[in-house]
């Protein structure tokens, strides 16, 4: 019992089976049967349909694109689905600019953004916008004119999806497939849009170091435009807010109250913030988050192994006592 079985993304096959080997290893030494963790070689969506169809398989974890998500909850077994991201991040002009952008920079970066957490807008309010694009740039990230806007926007979508061909790639390799030049140590690129409707390719999730960069008239604006973006292509997911929080309660509080995200995370690098424990402690560390039933999932947080096991409970028939102290003496009025 307790046996998992991996199907792997076929492009991250290796690292993922060299993962569940390592992991396998260490339980055999610890004592655990020789086939308790198991992998597929060559995975294929054939195969991986297959295994989700398999009699032996009593429930069914998927992470990935919404077609496989679909399948598994549409496998007639139990099945806990994810959803996508399509993170934006909110500055305000309380916040922290250098934390801000060091912030996000580090959590763009890292995987080079393939962790669906990740920031895919920055939606920054008008007073401290130039400031925050100064930083941007100073900080290594390319903010790109505008025909190396459309140039790279022309590579986000394939088909009207995400193109595979960017996700995980550097900066610099993005450029190069979109026909521009950026310096080889380029951190993230920095499209400067206004639409946040699904017509503009910035505005998608992009899982890669690219970033849409918008302008706020104010907190409320910014905030409108974050659920637009959410709406679009995030929702149930992941949020995030850089503000004062210890002088801007009211901020954190409405912030909270309008984002449809089952993560919402303060001052705090989305990818780290999302996956849990590393920057807060409220959110569980996992690398497969729950988008609730807004992005059509069962669950809405990060997913651990207390949603992967059968919990028993014996229940043993007792008196359901309730006690009260009374007086030592008590006196009854005629009539009473």
């Amino acid at each position: 019992r307790n046996a998992i079985i991996f199907s792997p993304h076929p492009r991250a096959k290796e690292a993922t089976n060299k993962a569940a080997d390592i992991v396998l290893q260490a339980a055999i030494a610890a004592g655990a049967p020789k086939d308790l963790i198991g992998w597929i070689d060559q995975p294929s969506v054939e195969l991986s349909n297959a295994l989700m169809h398999h009699p032996d398989i009593n429930l069914i974890l998927a992470t990935g694109g919404p077609g496989m998500v679909k399948a598994a909850y549409s496998s007639g077994k139990p099945a806990i689905g994810v959803g996508a991201g399509n993170t934006p991040v909110v500055i305000d002009e309380t916040a922290d600019i250098k934390r801000a952008v060091a912030s996000i920079l580090m959590s763009k970066t890292f995987d080079n953004g393939v962790i669906c957490a990740s920031e895919q807008s920055v939606v920054v309010v008008d007073s401290v916008y130039d400031a925050v694009r100064e930083r941007f740039a100073k900080c290594g990230a390319v903010i790109l004119n505008k025909k190396e806007r459309k140039a790279v926007g022309g590579v986000l979508l394939k088909n009207g999806a995400l193109n595979a061909a960017i996700v995980g790639q550097s900066a610099a390799t993005i450029a190069e497939i979109a026909g521009i030049f950026v310096p080889e140590n380029s951190k993230v690129l920095i499209g400067e849009v206004s639409a946040t409707d699904a017509s503009e390719p910035f505005a998608h999730e992009k899982l890669s170091p690219t970033l849409a960069m918008y302008r706020a008239k104010d907190f409320a604006d910014a905030v409108d435009k974050a659920e637009q973006l959410v709406a679009m292509g995030g929702i149930g997911h992941t949020s995030c807010l850089y503000t004062d929080q210890d002088n801007q309660p009211e901020r954190v509080a409405y912030f909270g109250q309008m984002m449809k995200t089952a993560r919402i995370l303060i001052n705090t690098p989305a990818s780290q913030g999302g996956i849990g424990d590393l920057y807060n402690f409220k959110l569980a560390p996992s690398l497969t988050l729950g988008c609730g039933s807004w992005g059509g999932n069962s669950i809405s947080e990060n997913v651990g192994p207390k949603h992967l096991i059968n919990k028993k409970t014996v229940a043993k028939r007792a008196e359901n006592m309730l006690w009260h102290k009374l007086p030592k003496s008590i006196y009854f009025r005629r009539g009473s």
